[in-house]
């Protein structure tokens, strides 16, 4: 099988790149550790009401993801990563800490995910997953909705502990186009 060319962005450079994209909350083609603040925050003024300290263990596992992470992508030492650095450095987390990396991912993505969670029952509705990526992606509930039913793996109605570490695992290692958890952050 040939390799893709250099120019070629793969299916998981697509999907860092999606996820490059959500947490650049500034949009200024980098992220740094205010963007993570302002994604915290965002989410908070949407769901955080009913949940205030879990808008600040969101924060703390946002702080905690850059600390041990992100901040050593940053390769050229501006304090920020470039979309390439972001590349780079997720590949090369992976490579090198595959568990704990996908374990940090999947502490913050789950106390993001309890945030979300309205009826507080452990699990992400519909309802609640297409409000999560609406307020903070902007995305219509059509695609969402196409989105939750193909992560939902087992088909109750809910994605739970389980189907989204899996989605973790998928979204940022694996270059196969039909995987569930490539629609982790929404469709490609």
């Amino acid at each position: 099988m040939n390799e893709p060319a250099r120019s070629e962005r793969t299916v998981l450079d697509v999907k860092l790149d999606r996820s490059f994209d959500m947490l650049d909350t500034d949009g200024d083609g980098r992220i740094h550790e205010g963007d993570l603040v302002s994604l915290a925050a965002r989410l908070g003024a949407a769901f955080g009401t009913r949940a205030p300290g879990t808008v600040v263990r969101l924060q703390e596992s946002f702080t905690l993801l850059w600390e041990t992470d992100l901040q050593h992508m940053d390769a050229d030492g501006k304090g920020a990563i470039d979309r390439a650095e972001w590349r780079a450095g997720v590949r090369r987390a992976v490579a090198d800490d595959r568990d704990g990396f996908l374990d940090r991912m999947g502490a913050m993505l789950q106390v993001w995910l309890e945030l979300c969670d309205t009826d507080a029952d452990g699990r992400i509705t519909r309802t609640e997953y297409t409000t999560m990526y609406g307020e903070t992606l902007g995305l219509p509930p059509g695609p969402l909705n196409e989105a939750f039913t193909t992560l939902d793996i087992d088909g109750d109605g809910h994605i739970g502990g389980d189907e989204l570490r899996a989605a973790v695992e998928e979204f940022y290692t694996s270059e196969a186009t039909d995987t569930p958890g490539n629609w982790l952050f929404g469709p490609l």
